[in-house]
């Protein structure tokens, strides 16, 4: 009799023990059920916002100015966008991104795209070179050098200023440099933190009537800055560059930015023929 009491305890042991293991699983497919959804949800939800915020920088780039009051799109989503010039005493080219090498990019002296108040009696200072391109020979990262090209004068009697400048002394290298310039690091330039630059021209360029410049990477594409100091009596900085648009997508808790900078095109093969540059 003791025996079959026993048996019947282990019975209901078992069978409690397999409504707990039942249970415990069942709550785990539950929750990972759950949890698969909300990531989908997400997920949705992100592409949503990114595709909203894209949507926001095309419309300003096709209409302009600043979209302040929130754009609802038909798949529960919106964006707002703004847009500011790029301009100041002190700018990043291409904001921020490489300069492509051989390809170089415009530095406006003017206002685009008359040609109008046209910069004088600055000095430019130029910093190019990521922190790790410091090889002068063919092995990468190669440090690069750089070409300045600058149009001055008048737009229908132009004058012409080349500069080329480079830290490395290697034979294979530009021969016959007509500037040269430091090499290091430069941590602390104002109103650029956190940037670092390992070269830097020696002499600033004085600009007199400047209309563009034409900042050419060689070697190797890289980051370039560039810092106008004011000559006294004159405290005119350096004209709109472009852009710099910040879209804002939302869709249900997510929210993406996108930022893009829109560049002035780069000046007409006409008012600055290529073999002004190649000579």
């Amino acid at each position: 009799m003791y025996k079959k009491n026993s048996e019947k305890g282990q019975i209901l042991l078992i069978v409690v023990i397999t409504m707990i293991v039942a249970l415990t699983v069942g709550l785990s497919v539950a929750s990972r059920t759950v949890t698969e959804l909300r990531l989908s949800k997400q997920n949705e939800e992100s592409q949503r916002a990114f595709n909203a915020a894209e949507a926001g920088i095309d419309r300003v780039l096709q209409q302009g100015g600043t979209i302040s009051i929130p754009e609802t799109l038909g798949n529960n989503s919106d964006f707002i966008v703004s847009s500011e010039e790029y301009s100041g005493a002190q700018i990043l080219l291409n904001n921020g991104e490489q300069v492509d090498q051989d390809v170089g990019a415009d530095v406006w002296l003017s206002d685009y795209p008359d040609f109008a108040n046209q910069i004088g009696s600055r000095k430019l200072t130029i910093y190019w070179g990521d922190n790790d391109q410091v090889n002068c020979s063919a092995s990468n990262p190669v440090r690069p050098a750089l070409e300045v090209v600058i149009l001055h004068r008048d737009i229908t009697d132009l004058s012409v200023t080349k500069y080329i400048y480079d830290t490395c002394s290697d034979p294979v290298r530009i021969s016959g440099t007509l500037d040269l310039s430091n090499y290091g690091s430069y941590t602390d330039i104002s109103g650029l933190p956190g940037e670092i630059f390992r070269n830097k021209i020696r002499n600033p360029i004085i600009i007199n009537n400047g209309i563009i410049m034409k900042i050419i990477p060689l070697y190797n594409s890289t980051t370039v800055a560039i810092i106008a100091e004011e000559v006294p009596g004159y405290t005119q900085s350096l004209p709109s560059q472009g852009s710099v648009i910040e879209s804002t997508g939302t869709s249900g808790e997510t929210v993406r930015r996108i930022t893009y900078y829109q560049s002035y095109p780069q000046l007409p093969i006409e008012v600055f023929p290529y073999n002004i540059i190649s000579q």
